[in-house]
């Protein structure tokens, strides 16, 4: 089934899952198989999110915002679309992943940035008490340590039982940071 929320968000689709989640990962999954979990990965033109509960992908998509907006409208934007998530799925918890930048990154600034704002989002929705994670645990927790982004996509689809391989990349992200949150992973963030 396919649900789309506004332009702003690219098309979602709804999955069952029928078979239980990875070993390594069925201590966690039972503490919060209830749970409604809301992984994000956050960047400022593509927000990649994913919603799960226990074996089950609720909704995933991205959040998109247009190059051309001023800083302050596409910030704005994200504010408000995650705010409308929450008010549709009523996560839980959330889980981010930590963005890592290289020496020479200019999109930085703009990155963190988004990041305060989808936390700011997240606050002002209740969930302060949130998940951090990084690219390597991910990974480590869906596929393996040093997954390309193509087996990061096959083993989500695998994971949540999804009839075809979740896109745009970003969309599989944050279906995967929320499960690697499911699993227990946490990175040592302040």
């Amino acid at each position: 089934m396919q649900t789309v929320y506004s332009s702003r968000f690219l098309i979602a689709k709804q999955s069952v899952c029928r078979d239980p989640p990875l070993k390594h990962c069925m201590n966690a999954f039972h503490d919060l198989e209830d749970q409604i979990i809301l992984g994000i990965d956050p960047a400022i033109a593509a927000i990649g999110f994913g919603i799960i509960r226990g074996k089950q992908a609720l909704d995933y998509g991205v959040i998109t915002t247009p190059a051309d907006a001023p800083m302050y409208e596409r910030l704005n934007q994200i504010r408000s679309d995650i705010q409308d998530l929450c008010e549709i799925f009523k996560p839980d918890i959330a889980a981010l992943e930590m963005p890592f930048f290289g020496r020479e990154n200019t999109n930085a600034g703009r990155v963190l940035r988004a990041l305060g704002v989808i936390e700011l989002a997240l606050g002002d929705c209740g969930l302060m008490d949130l998940i951090f994670v990084h690219q390597s645990q991910v990974k480590a927790a869906v596929a393996q340590y040093g997954a390309s982004k193509a087996e990061i996509r096959q083993a989500v689809m695998l994971i949540f039982n999804l009839p075809n391989l979740p896109s745009p990349d970003d969309s599989a992200d944050g279906l995967a940071i929320a499960y690697a949150a499911q699993c227990g992973v946490r990175a040592n963030v302040a």
